[in-house]
């Protein structure tokens, strides 16, 4: 459901008073999260990157307090729905939730040695406060950081309850994001997002389905192609038929007057 909300161009309008905002120090193992946040990211726009009422971000902070700017968290990747995602993109130099309307309704962050501690602790607590309605944990160490290679929790009563995780023979590890429908598949090397109906990565199935809707529009050029192609076959063989028409009454015009002037 698209948003009505009017969300102010912070670039044109000053919306907050002049705020010194502290540097956060960048973490030197964030590369180790890189590739999966990428494939996280990259899944999760295959799904809903097209809709203009969902906001995709790993690079947004997430400012909270409109008298304090500094109040704000920088989530690995999270979701916003039902809201103005391009006038957020447009407008915003962060996702301000006083002016998108809401909080975020999904958050994932990405283990590493330097932030697992804070994900566990402070960031946990501080995405229950603001009522963010899901909060997942990816570990690619299979655990050795946040204790389990992918946890989901959804809010209940102020309080994150844990999703059930399935493990396979394998040691693969699932779990079922009621929000966004998916599951959240782990097999010890690669991360990835399955349709719960069918099992398959939503990737293929996107990429799949994207591939059937420009089938379908090549089918319909076609089809378009070929009723023109008709149609102008069809006013041929319309002329072709008074033309013929035509000059069966003319040559009976001419044999009528041969013979009218035969019999004087």
């Amino acid at each position: 459901m698209a948003t009505t909300r009017t969300i102010t161009n912070a670039w044109v309008t000053r919306t907050l008073p002049d705020i010194f905002y502290e540097e956060p120090e960048i973490a030197e193992d964030a590369v180790l999260q890189e590739a999966a946040l990428d494939q996280i990211k990259h899944l999760l726009i295959r799904r809903y990157g097209k809709r203009t009422d969902v906001f995709i971000s790993g690079l947004f902070y997430v400012a909270y307090d409109i008298a304090d700017g500094n109040r704000r968290v920088q989530p690995d990747c999270f979701i916003a729905f039902d809201v103005d995602a391009e006038a957020i993109r447009r407008n915003l130099p962060n996702f301000w939730v006083w002016e998108a309307g809401k909080v975020p309704d999904f958050v994932m962050e990405v283990a590493s040695p330097s932030t697992a501690a804070n994900d566990l602790g402070h960031k946990r607590d501080l995405y229950a406060e603001l009522g963010v309605s899901e909060y997942w944990r990816f570990d690619s160490t299979g655990g050795v950081l946040y204790g389990h290679p992918l946890v989901g929790e959804r809010l209940v009563a102020g309080e994150y309850q844990p999703y059930e995780s399935q493990v396979g023979e394998d040691g693969s590890v699932r779990s079922y994001s009621e929000l966004l429908d998916l599951e959240f598949y782990w097999n010890g090397e690669e991360f990835d997002v399955l349709d719960p109906e069918t099992g398959k990565t939503i990737d293929l199935l996107d990429k799949a389905i994207d591939d059937l809707d420009k089938a379908m529009d090549d089918l319909d050029k076609v089809t378009d192609d070929l009723d023109k192609a008709t149609d102008a076959l069809e006013a041929e063989r319309e002329a072709r038929i008074a033309a013929e028409a035509r000059e069966r009454a003319l040559l009976a015009e001419i044999a009528r007057l041969r013979q009218q002037q035969t019999t004087r």
